[in-house]
């Protein structure tokens, strides 16, 4: 006997749980619990004082690229973006890294997948086990713009590290197809999707620093019920639009 496939979130009713009844609206929607039938809850706001109103246990994965406190818009204005000009954006909180000491106080046991944090070691509490993010994939591609790896924290105390390939940097971007480069700091959506394989029980996840949706679109993508907060309007337009294109499900 066949087991029936898991339905994508478009065509399934979907319930939030009451626990989760004091969150701002969505921005997609407008309503709170959020209605939108994919499961993707975009919230406009500051994750300081939404965050704890999302009680213990709920969030199954945090998954988010936080600003990373050093201030690096110098090193920005060298990045293009999807047009060829300059990602010469600020990104909100950059200039320290306190939102990154919130954050990782406020996860406890919650398990996460945090990038950047390699630029603040000295806050981790423990050696946990981390992802590498190839950019390159191959030794030709190493003269690409850009750094050549990225470095995601994860707080479990067992298993292995990951090893990520997706070619990205530079003028080479590996959402260009689909999506373009909206964020300095712009992860591939292809990226995260292979990370929320790595976490296969984690049906709700959370990403407290939104910037233009990665997360959300690959939760999408795989199924997933997603939680995005961002502060800045014009990302949570971006995100919107990213969540509006359509994935075909096999």
């Amino acid at each position: 006997m066949n087991t029936p496939s898991k339905q994508p979130l478009e065509t399934q009713a979907l319930t939030w749980s009451d626990e989760l009844s004091a969150l701002p609206a969505c921005y997609r929607c407008h309503a709170s619990p959020c209605r939108c039938r994919d499961g993707i809850w975009l919230i406009h706001g500051d994750c300081r004082p939404v965050l704890p109103k999302i009680p213990a246990g709920v969030i199954q994965l945090v998954l988010t690229d936080p600003p990373y406190g050093i201030n690096q818009d110098g090193f920005r204005k060298s990045l293009p973006d999807s047009e060829g000009e300059t990602c010469v954006a600020s990104i909100v909180g950059d200039e320290s890294d306190a939102l990154a000491e919130w954050l990782l106080v406020w996860i406890r046991e919650t398990p996460a997948v945090i990038f950047g944090a390699a630029n603040w070691p000295t806050l981790l509490p423990h050696k946990g086990r981390w992802i590498c993010w190839d950019k390159r994939c191959n030794e030709r591609a190493d003269k690409m713009l850009g750094s050549a790896f990225e470095l995601a924290w994860e707080n479990r105390h067992s298993g292995f590290g990951m090893m990520v390939r997706v070619q990205h940097g530079g003028v080479v971007n590996a959402d260009h197809k689909r999506f373009g480069r909206a964020h300095p700091t712009q992860k591939p959506v292809q990226l995260f999707e292979r990370i929320l394989r790595r976490y296969s029980d984690a049906d709700l996840i959370l990403d407290p620093f939104a910037g233009s949706g990665t997360t959300g679109r690959a939760c999408k993508d795989l199924g997933r019920r997603c939680i995005m907060v961002e502060i800045e309007e014009k990302y949570c337009e971006i995100s919107a639009r990213r969540l509006e294109q359509q994935v075909l499900f096999t």
